[in-house]
């Protein structure tokens, strides 16, 4: 294949290595004294182009395998080169392009100094995709492998949705209530792909089952990473939250105890009524 980066692995690799030394070393370092860059306008745009490219291959893509002759419980790779086989191809390829230019999500990490978003797992997480999707447009485009490829360009979607609306700063900010979940359905992603690529390791439909490994292990070891980083991030908010909530909830009863003037002023001046202690507080006060 003579396309550009699909001869020999080193230039998608030096990309891949060049990426993960700015984010984690020359970038931070580069930005260290610096103010952070003001590009939230720039971020909009990024993302709104994301949320449509991502969509089109999806719906291109879907309309290429299994909302059309695909199976959807093994389906071989054609390697025909036939007409019909190599407009896949060429969407993987763009679809390559894709996952390189995601890289910039970490650059505006640097750029604007969150480096504390620059985890692990997301810079594991770019990395082995562009990688594996080289990988697949190498040996094997196409086929069952497909599957995996769409199912998250379609997760993309809403995933650069949610980071465009985000981005449109703190007022539209504090409506987004479903970023949890949009963790949770990245992680069922991964456990819907795990099973799909299972299929061919009992269907034989000629299809090479190292594919199929290499497919599980992907999903298992991004569903792992995902876990962890719900775990750690929303299971401690959440603990985090009702600490809070008790702490304040024993500090207004101190106050009511002693003084019931003071605590009907201040519940009213909060609004700490959200509080079921509170409230039951103020019942008995009035």
């Amino acid at each position: 294949m003579d396309w550009p980066l699909m001869g020999s692995p080193i230039p998608i690799l030096t990309l891949i290595l060049s990426y993960i030394y700015f984010v984690k070393v020359l970038g931070p370092m580069w930005m260290k004294d610096k103010t952070p860059f003001r590009i939230e306008g720039l971020i909009v745009v990024y993302n709104i182009v994301m949320v449509f490219t991502s969509a089109f291959i999806f719906i291109i893509g879907g309309q290429m395998t299994y909302f059309g002759k695909y199976s959807l419980i093994c389906e071989p790779i054609d390697y025909s080169g036939s007409d019909e086989s190599m407009r896949l191809v060429r969407l993987g390829w763009w679809l390559l392009l894709l996952k390189i230019v995601e890289f910039a999500d970490t650059v505006f990490f640097v750029l604007r100094k969150k480096f504390t978003h620059i985890s692990v797992l997301h810079v594991v997480h770019h990395s082995l995709v562009a990688w594996g999707v080289w990988v697949g447009m190498k040996f094997g485009a196409g086929g069952h492998n497909a599957f995996f490829p769409l199912m998250n360009c379609g997760i993309h979607t809403i995933m650069y949705t949610y980071y465009c609306l985000a981005a449109l700063g703190p007022t539209v900010r504090k409506h987004l209530w479903w970023k949890r979940y949009l963790t949770i359905v990245q992680m069922v992603q991964f456990v819907v792909a795990l099973i799909h690529a299972c299929i061919p390791l009992f269907v034989d439909c000629g299809y090479h089952p190292g594919f199929a490994y290499a497919l599980i292990a992907h999903a298992v070891l991004f569903w792992v990473m995902f876990y962890n980083f719900y775990r750690n991030n929303y299971n401690q908010m959440l603990s985090k939250s009702r600490h809070n909530n008790n702490n304040t909830a024993g500090s207004y009863a101190a106050v009511c105890n002693q003084n019931a003037n003071l605590c009907q002023a201040v519940t009213k001046t909060l609004n700490v009524s959200q509080s079921n202690e509170l409230i039951e507080i103020s019942k008995k006060i009035n």
